[in-house]
């Protein structure tokens, strides 16, 4: 579905198409000046492309990502000119959309992706927009949750025993107070544990960590006998 967006001032955004391979410089520029939607400034190889990019006046970048070193190239038209929309076209797997993202690229079109859908994706660069094709994005979204899941668990592994005795506890309701008595500590230890708990896992307050833990189990503490020695 196309979006309908406001022409930056000057009028149609400036377009730059960069690549390695002559074919698609060549016809990417003659394919996307049909279109009529934007102001083509050119085809260039990488070299060529950071000095126009840095000269200023360039909206969005076409970029083809079909081979590897194209990520360095991502970085460097970024670098060249910081706030430039970034077409990356070819991207299909989800490690490369990644990597393509922290270099700076805006917008993501498939090695199938039509002319339509990459000047979708330009428009919606050159206007500081990000797009991406449906499928991709259900991938990457997958991919988030999964690395925050590896973070938690990593996060808990991070637990030293006591911390992971506290921590129940804590989950369970119990008062610091009552988790010094329970564990035969002091009520400033206790303390101690649960700012560190809290810093581990990133949480913003006590209350949370009881969330934070629901589905992992612990061991059950060490209970310590009446009388026994303080530790502090």
């Amino acid at each position: 579905m196309s979006i309908e967006l406001p022409l930056p001032r000057r009028g149609l955004p400036r377009l730059l198409i960069v690549g390695d391979i002559v074919l698609f410089r060549e016809g990417m520029l003659a394919a996307l000046s049909r279109t009529q939607r934007f102001e083509m400034v050119g085809a260039a190889a990488i070299a060529e492309a950071i000095e126009i990019v840095a000269d200023g006046g360039i909206e969005v970048v076409v970029l083809d990502t079909s081979r590897r070193r194209a990520l360095g190239q991502a970085r460097q038209l970024s670098k060249a000119s910081p706030g430039i929309g970034i077409v990356a076209f070819g991207i299909n797997e989800v490690d490369d959309a990644l990597a393509c993202a922290e270099a700076g690229v805006r917008a993501f079109v498939g090695q199938d992706g039509s002319i339509e859908a990459i000047c979708e994706a330009a428009m919606q660069a050159a206007h500081g927009l990000s797009a991406c094709p449906p499928d991709l994005t259900a991938r990457l979204l997958d991919r988030l949750a999964a690395i925050a899941r590896d973070a938690e668990l990593r996060a808990s592994d991070r637990l030293t025993s006591r911390e992971a005795e506290v921590a129940r506890l804590v989950a369970s309701g119990l008062s610091n107070k009552q988790i010094a008595r329970e564990l035969a500590i002091s009520p400033a230890t206790v303390k101690n544990h649960v700012h560190a708990i809290l810093s581990k896992f990133d949480l913003p307050r006590r209350s949370a960590i009881g969330r934070q833990l629901e589905g992992r189990s612990f061991e059950e503490p060490v209970r310590h006998a009446a009388g026994a020695p303080v530790s502090f």
